[in-house]
C-alpha cells in the first residue's frame, strides 16, 4: 500500500520582534507539522497577530529565522511567500457582494491566472477554458468544506458561519502548502462553530500546515494536534491539547482556574 509523502514542516527559531523600542515577540522557536492543526492561543497583546504577520511577511522580525523545509523565508516579500504556497483568512470575512461564492472563491485564483486582461473583456477560448477551470477548482473547495449547494448565492443571502466557510475555500482553492487561520470562529454561533470545527478537520491532510489563531477554546481543543500559547511575546507552553490545558502557567495565565 502507498503512503502520501509528508510535506515539509514550517519551523521558526528564535524570532524577535520589536516596534520603536517595544519588544512584541522574543525567542519564539517552534515547528508547525504538515498533517496537523497547529493552534496558536495566547492572550490579547500576546504577540499573536504579530506572529502571523512575521510568517505572512507583513513584518520583518529583527531576530531569528523562517522556513519551510529547506526554504529560509527571510526576506521573501508576502507576494513571494503567496508564490511558495503560504495562504491566510482574516478575522472579519470579506467578500464581493456583487459576485456569487463560487466567483468569490475564485479570487483565490487569480495569482495562478495565465491569460490576460484582454481575456477578461472577450470571449476567447483560452479564458474560457481558463475560467472553467477555476470554477471546477473553486467547487471543489467548496465541497471540501460542505458547502457545494451554495456556489450560485450572493454572499447577503447567507448566514455568517456560511460566509466563513466560503472565505476559507477561497483561501485553500490555489491547494496551499501553508494555511493560516485568524480567529476563524469569531462572531459564529455554536452551531457553526461546530459545522467549522468539522470542516477544519475535513482540511487535516499530509501536504497542508495549517496554523489556527483563536480565542475559542473549545475549537482549539477539540481540532489542534499541537498547541503554542503565546504570553507578552514570549512562548508560554507547547504540547498536545491535554497537556497544554493541564499545564499550570497556562491555566494561570489563560485558560483560568476553575475552582477560583
Amino acid at each position: 500500500m502507498s503512503t502520501v509523502a509528508m510535506a515539509p514542516s514550517l519551523v521558526v527559531q528564535d524570532l524577535a520582534l520589536s516596534f520603536g523600542g517595544i519588544q512584541v515577540l522574543q525567542g519564539i522557536a517552534l515547528q508547525m507539522r504538515a498533517g496537523e492543526i497547529t493552534g496558536l492561543i495566547g492572550p490579547n497583546g500576546a504577540g499573536k497577530t504579530s506572529f502571523f504577520n512575521c510568517l505572512t511577511g507583513l513584518y520583518a522580525p529583527q531576530q531569528g529565522s523562517m522556513r519551510l523545509g529547506d526554504v529560509g523565508l527571510g526576506g521573501i516579500a508576502p507576494t513571494g511567500r503567496a508564490a511558495l504556497g503560504f495562504s491566510r483568512s482574516f478575522q472579519h470575512v470579506v467578500l464581493c457582494p456583487e459576485l456569487s461564492i463560487a466567483e468569490n472563491v475564485m479570487i483565490g485564483l487569480d495569482r495562478q491566472s495565465t491569460t490576460g486582461w484582454l481575456d477578461a473583456f472577450l470571449p476567447l477560448p483560452r479564458g474560457r477554458r481558463e475560467r472553467a477551470l477555476h470554477r471546477e477548482r473553486a467547487l471543489s473547495a467548496l465541497a471540501r468544506l460542505g458547502i457545494a449547494q451554495v456556489a450560485d448565492e450572493a454572499p447577503a443571502s447567507l448566514p455568517p458561519g456560511v460566509l466563513r466557510l466560503a472565505e476559507i475555500a477561497r483561501a485553500i482553492a490555489g491547494e496551499p502548502r501553508v494555511l493560516l487561520l485568524d480567529e476563524p470562529a469569531a462572531g459564529l454561533n455554536s452551531v457553526e462553530t461546530r459545522d467549522l470545527s468539522t470542516a477544519l478537520m475535513r482540511l487535516r491532510s499530509p501536504q497542508l500546515v495549517m496554523v489556527v489563531v483563536e480565542h475559542d477554546m473549545d475549537l482549539i481543543m477539540e481540532v489542534c494536534d499541537t498547541i503554542h500559547v503565546l504570553n507578552v511575546g514570549r512562548l508560554l507552553a507547547s504540547g498536545s491539547p491535554a497537556q497544554v490545558r493541564s499545564n499550570p502557567d497556562v491555566v494561570r495565565v489563560y485558560l483560568g482556574d476553575d475552582d477560583e
